[in-house]
């Protein structure tokens, strides 16, 4: 029994191991073109809908959600 518990721990390190390894190649891929504009486009409709929005008009989770799409895209850029 003891053999088989660290077989199959060993057997989850190796697809824990795998998984990062994946999701890390993964991360180093560029964004699709088609992605990067509809980003940009978000974020300009985003930016146009608070300044044309009046404060009652707009909730404060939706402003906050707003606000960070917009700080995110600044960052990456």
């Amino acid at each position: 029994m003891r053999r088989l518990r660290l077989y199959r721990q060993e057997v989850g390190d190796q697809f824990g191991e795998l998984l990062r390894q994946t999701y890390d190649d993964v991360l180093q891929e560029p964004l699709p073109g088609r992605l990067l504009d509809l980003l940009e486009r978000l974020e300009r409709d985003a930016t146009s809908l608070l300044q044309e929005a009046r404060p009652s008009e707009i909730s404060e989770a939706a402003r906050e959600a707003l606000m960070s799409l917009a700080r995110r895209r600044s960052a990456v850029d």
